[in-house]
């Protein structure tokens, strides 16, 4: 079953993944294809250095192909102010020399050419037809026919600038709701010309650019397609005709297909860390049935015993790993050299990479901060090494050790309880976020293989202070207590009692607090079935069919949300709607999950007292006291401050990380960054 499956090791142990294939004229030394994100790197103030370590350190780790970043083939279909365009005008010279460097060991590196269509983030946008992304603020101008012909033309030129920039071919993105798709969909073309109306006219624009690509291109360079096989929207295209559409591709030209899935307007998560491993490789194996060349499968794709286990099934020939490269680049050489379990797994939670996207951030990765910083980090070991001493194994603590004794100096890890892993323990069991059990994996192992000396369920005593030159404080948080009368009766506890399992909650639970934690919790309770999300419950969830002629691929009317396993009711002491403070990607995912589950939110809330009765709180002016069974108190943290429990720290230099330093939030993210960095200093 690929929603959880057991590790393998070793190169005989991934047969498929690691033998060669063709794409084209291409040759690929494995199965893999990283494939196409938005880095910011296909922008104009890119700098040439960064671009070059960030695909170099894909390549040097076993990555088979690359795929770009999306280019646009005109200035309108550009997706922001900056994006750069592949015509004429493009600095061949910039492009020649970054091609030279990611292909210099035969790996192919395919330009995509990315039209954004109305999801373009500028006034003047274009479309089809001028309907406006429920996603985006600009109503976009429909193209006219003569427009439409331009387009194309651009398209072609477009592939010829790509190749003499050097790339090895192209991948036209032809899903996701950019604007070939939008071409392809009902739901976003209204057209009555010969680019509009009826099937056949809907998929000429994508027909012609591959065909008139083809002509002008020859057989030797490679043309993928992006194309979706699950469409997630309403009055998107059926199965039948996105098989169709393929049977056409093929014959006009195409050497492979890449497999999309959902348009970014879509309401059923198909990135986010709630989506099963590989959800949609059925999907794929569909496709693949209706065509002759090669099939690519997408979509949390993490591990090498998932992908193995695609390619050897007959579902795709190829698979492409988009975030999983940002986690680790030697993702290959890691599962080709018996080290599958020393990969630093893709946890999808979008913090880092698709977030900044969306505020215009460069990207990086929460488990991996150097994606995309290649250049800002040394690995030679320091001339100066020290005696270093790390208080706290959570994720700060674990970081720092193991990039400080990586770099050479002398580190001792002390954890006062009996496990590594801080509260990574305590989100792995909350619904879509086991993936967070593969990062402790990764920790732990990364503190060993650098040869951190760990001591459990010990401290650093205050006469062992001496013997170290720095001590990082990376001891963490501790639940927030709240001044409430009555919070010491049994049945008011905290999140950390619940999720650890010692306290096992009532069917009738008050949630005090609706931070991350306080939803996180709430999820845990309402949802049965364990952190791992199977895909028969996904889909059964979200409506997913694989009837051929159901627009979009899903029946919401169908959609069966899972039943909740408690009533529970959250409350928060601020006005407003509930997860503010959470991912911009994943908060509407977590919202719409409450809902089902009929969680009632109680906003304004001030706290009055428990008792016999329950808590009584006042909520615009008015007394309430809500019964419960169960009282779960998710009232933020306050920082451990370990190293204050010691006296006189003398010479050693002293570094406060991750919730030792800022226990605001259970921030992940920031506390990866900050031991990354410290230990980069020291």
């Amino acid at each position: 079953m690929r929603d959880q499956v057991e590790r393998q090791s070793g190169a005989s142990s991934f047969p498929n993944l690691l033998s060669p294939g063709k794409i084209g004229s291409a040759t690929l030394r494995n199965r893999t294809v990283m494939g196409s994100m938005h880095t910011r790197f296909e922008t104009m103030d890119r700098p040439l250095a960064r671009e070059i370590a960030f695909y170099r350190a894909r390549v040097d780790g076993g990555i088979g192909a690359i795929t770009s970043g999306g280019f646009s083939p005109n200035p309108e279909g550009c997706f922001e102010d900056g994006s750069v365009i592949m015509n004429r005008d493009t600095d061949l010279g910039y492009q020649r020399e970054l091609t030279r460097e990611v292909t210099r060991d035969g790996v192919p590196f395919f330009a995509q050419l990315l039209h954004a269509g109305r999801y373009a983030e500028f006034d003047g946008c274009v479309a089809p037809s001028a309907i406006r992304a429920p996603i985006k603020v600009h109503t976009p101008r429909a193209l006219t026919t003569r427009e439409v012909e331009r387009t194309i033309e651009d398209f072609v030129t477009a592939a010829e600038v790509a190749a003499e920039g050097g790339y090895s071919g192209i991948e036209l993105m032809g899903s996701e709701g950019y604007m070939i798709n939008q071409f392809l969909a009902p739901r976003t073309n209204l057209r009555d010309d010969a680019f509009g109306g009826d099937w056949n006219r809907r998929k000429r624009l994508a027909v012609d650019i591959v065909r008139l690509t083809r002509d002008r291109m020859g057989r030797d360079f490679p043309i993928l397609f992006r194309i979706s096989i699950a469409e997630l929207v309403e009055n998107g295209m059926t199965r039948a005709e996105i098989h169709d559409l393929a049977r056409t591709l093929e014959e006009a030209g195409v050497d492979a297909f890449t497999s999309g899935i959902g348009w970014h307007e879509s309401r059923i998560p198909t990135v986010a860390q709630i989506t099963p491993r590989a959800a949609f490789a059925s999907e794929t194996a569909a496709l693949k049935a209706q065509v002759s060349i090669p099939v690519i499968a997408s979509n949390r794709i993490n591990d090498p015993d998932v992908a193995e286990q695609i390619l050897a099934s007959g579902e795709a020939d190829f698979v492409s790993l988009a975030r999983q490269m940002l986690a680790d680049p030697a993702f290959v050489a890691k599962a080709g050299s018996g080290r599958a379990d020393r990969i630093n797994t893709c946890i999808a939670c979008n913090q880092a990479c698709l977030d900044h996207i969306f505020v215009k951030t460069p990207p990086s990765c929460l488990v991996n901060p150097r994606a995309g910083r290649e250049i800002d980090f040394r690995d030679r070991p320091t001339d100066a090494p020290k005696r270093v001493a790390v208080l706290g194994g959570g994720v700060a603590g674990l970081t720092a050790a193991a990039e400080a004794a990586e770099l050479g100096h002398e580190v001792t890890l002390y954890e006062s309880s009996d496990q590594l892993g801080g509260l990574l323990h305590l989100a792995k069991v909350v619904p879509g976020k086991a993936e967070f059990g593969e990062y402790i994996r990764y920790l732990v192992n990364r503190v060993e293989d650098a040869g951190v000396t760990v001591h459990l369920s010990r401290k650093l005593q205050a006469d062992e202070l001496d013997k170290y030159d720095d001590i990082i404080d990376a001891t963490g948080v501790i639940p927030r207590a709240i001044d409430v009368p009555g919070s010491d009766r049994p049945n008011v506890v905290g999140y950390d009692d619940i999720l650890s399992g010692r306290h096992i909650a009532g069917e009738r639970v008050v949630i005090i607090g609706a931070g991350g934690i306080g939803i996180d919790t709430a999820e845990y309770l309402v949802h049965s079935g364990g952190p791992w999300i199977k895909r028969a419950d996904y889909a059964a969830t979200y409506g997913i069919t694989d009837d051929a002629a159901t627009r979009g691929s899903f029946d919401p009317d169908t959609a069966k949300p899972p039943k909740a396993a408690r009533q529970v009711t959250i409350l928060q002491r601020s006005p407003g709607r509930l997860g503010k403070s959470l991912s911009i990607t994943t908060d509407w995912i977590k919202r719409k999950r409450l809902m089902w589950a009929e969680t009632q939110v109680l906003s304004g809330v001030t706290y009055i007292r428990f008792d016999d009765d329950g808590l009584h709180v006042e909520i615009e002016g008015q007394t309430r006291c809500l019964d419960a069974d169960t009282f779960v108190i998710c009232a933020g943290q306050t920082s451990n401050q370990g190293i204050s429990d010691t006296n006189t720290p003398g010479a050693a230099a002293i570094h406060s990380i991750g919730g030792a330093r800022h226990a605001a939030e259970l921030d992940a993210k920031r506390a990866v960054e900050e031991a990354t960095l410290l230990a980069q200093r020291l």
